[in-house]
């Protein structure tokens, strides 16, 4: 039985303008930690195959024991007709196939629907209703502003979830503008409000909120590095290392011959999740060999740099 469970936010996703997401929770229940994928996959069979329209930032992770990681999975149906469209999500340990795990699939509806037509112009009203309807206008505007002139006291949404945050705004009378924050707390949470809390804003007026993100690691400059100082590099970054299929050594060994990093999967600078696994491809080199500018193999050829099965 597979020590790997998800969990799903909804079956089912309603597309905005074609696009729409939801966030799948993975278990680890196994007793040591995991390199689990979350693959989307179509949810018929058809041939050709057709699209699951779904991305998954970071599909490939390692969990720890009991552990649970949220993976949010987009979806973009943008030039497709409407209606609805399933597709298959499978949570697998990346040292198997994702058949394996076929009957703990979840089938994700998203649905469609034709974008709203335009309403044609209506004709002009006569000259009379055009003065009387300007007069209450005027008089509306007038009371709008008034009514938005009003201060009022904002609300403290900090620590509270963005969808909770954003409605309680709402209900006060305020809109809001959000932007991501690397940060400690929860992810999706209210890091930081301006106006802060207590203080009187003008009925109408925008919020700003920082929306906590997990904090990201850089990949460090390992290239033409012995493997155990890229080892003491990817620690202090809190990344984990794995070796690509084709690596040719996991240490060094001898006096005139070292592993030596030729590749890294994703690049030197790229930010990823901490404890997320990047890949490196190793070779034996001579001591006395100097590479001044040594070159990412896994970015000039892709496909030697695959995990290893």
């Amino acid at each position: 039985m597979s020590t790997i469970t998800m969990t799903l936010s909804s079956p089912t996703v309603e597309l905005k303008d074609g696009k729409g997401s939801l966030t799948a929770s993975v278990t680890n229940g196994a007793p040591g930690p995991e390199r689990v994928v979350l693959g989307a996959f179509p949810g018929v069979e058809s041939t050709p195959p057709s699209p699951t329209y779904a991305t998954i930032p970071t599909p490939l992770r390692t969990i720890a024991a009991g552990a649970t990681e949220q993976y949010l999975v987009n979806f973009d149906t943008a030039g497709a007709a409407a209606g609805s469209y399933p597709v298959k999500l499978i949570a697998y340990s990346a040292d198997d196939a994702p058949e394996d795990y076929a009957d703990q699939a979840h089938v994700v509806t998203l649905t469609a629907t034709k974008p709203a037509e335009t309403p044609k112009p209506r004709p002009g009203f006569p000259w009379l209703w055009v003065i009387v309807g300007g007069v209450v206008l005027l008089a509306a505007i007038g009371g709008v502003i008034w009514f938005l002139l009003k201060d009022v006291n904002v609300p403290d949404v900090k620590g509270k979830p963005q969808a909770e945050a954003v409605q309680i705004l709402k209900d006060a009378g305020f809109s809001t503008a959000t932007t991501d924050k690397e940060s400690d707390q929860t992810a999706g949470t209210v890091v930081t409000q301006s106006p802060e809390a207590n203080k009187s804003a003008g009925r109408g007026s925008t919020v700003n909120l920082e929306i906590a993100t997990p904090v990201k690691s850089v990949v460090p400059a390992v290239l033409g590095l012995r493997i155990e100082n890229a080892r003491t590099a990817f620690q202090t970054a809190k990344i984990q290392l794995d070796f690509t299929q084709g690596s040719t050594c996991t240490s060094s060994s001898g006096f005139l011959q070292s592993c030596v990093v030729v590749g890294v999967n994703p690049d030197v600078g790229s930010k990823v999740n901490q404890n997320a696994l990047v890949l490196v491809r190793t070779e034996i080199r001579q001591n006395v060999i100097i590479e001044p500018n040594p070159i990412n193999i896994c970015m000039v050829q892709p496909q030697i740099c695959a995990i290893k099965q």
